[in-house]
């Protein structure tokens, strides 16, 4: 059989589907809960839906990228696999990392004429292990979360508690921006234009959300998407920019 014929064939479909129905499952599941509890602590529905609309809206720009991701991986990886891991991951630029790598132990490079059975095997299995870390973390810590916090604000003034949460995800959000600009700013050879490509999308994003907030305010409706429209300006004014 062909690479190609295998990493497309019908028995790959069937073992990547049940993946893929049991997190659209626990999605489902996971939503349903999430009302049935701001139900059960008196959470309004006219705050919890636009909650979830804004959520909603603000997912939209950073789904975009694994959709790059995935159009890369069906070439290398074929379209069943690649469909039923990036349902998995979050961070779906790893994925083709993890393929390079496992690949790269025999010495393949992946889309190479010499990527067969064994290097797409050793692929497949990359990119499951690279998801152990993850799991075992989710399954020890993620139910001590609460505890955790639950312990904090007894312990401590619970508003320095709120600002202590808002600061590091401030600080994990600026780390990534941060990174993401300055790969950009520093490579070497390249016109600054070039190099204010990393720059620039922060920048218009920025500048949107300064703009909706001063001066749209009063409309909820639009404080609600008000992320979401300034992710997606930014990408889409800096890729018409650089085009």
């Amino acid at each position: 059989m062909e690479i190609k014929e295998l990493m497309n064939s019908s028995g790959l479909w069937l073992a990547s589907i049940p993946i893929v129905v049991v997190i659209i499952s626990l999605s489902s599941i996971y939503f349903r809960m999430a009302i049935r509890r701001a139900k059960e602590i008196g959470i309004s529905k006219q705050r919890y839906i636009p909650a979830i609309r804004s959520a909603a809206i603000t997912s939209l720009g950073p789904s975009l990228s694994p959709v790059i991701v995935l159009l890369s991986m069906i070439a290398i990886m074929g379209s069943p696999t690649s469909w039923m891991r990036l349902n998995m991951v979050g961070a779906a630029r790893t994925e083709l990392a993890m393929v390079t790598m496992s690949s790269g132990l025999l010495g393949i490079e992946p889309g190479n004429a010499a990527f067969g059975a064994q290097a797409f095997s050793y692929a497949v299995w990359g990119v499951a292990l690279n998801d152990v870390g993850w799991f075992v973390v989710a399954l020890l810590m993620t139910h001590r979360m609460g505890n955790a916090v639950s312990c904090l604000n007894q312990k401590f003034d619970r508003k320095w508690i709120n600002m202590l949460m808002a600061g590091a995800t401030l600080g994990v959000t600026g780390y990534l921006l941060a990174n993401q600009i300055m790969s950009k700013l520093l490579v070497d050879n390249v016109s600054i234009l070039l190099r204010m490509k990393g720059l620039l999308p922060a920048l218009i994003a920025g500048t949107v959300m300064v703009i909706i907030n001063r001066f749209f305010g009063k409309y909820q409706r639009l404080q609600e998407l008000a992320l979401g429209i300034a992710m997606l300006t930014g990408m889409f004014v800096t890729q018409f920019i650089y085009q």
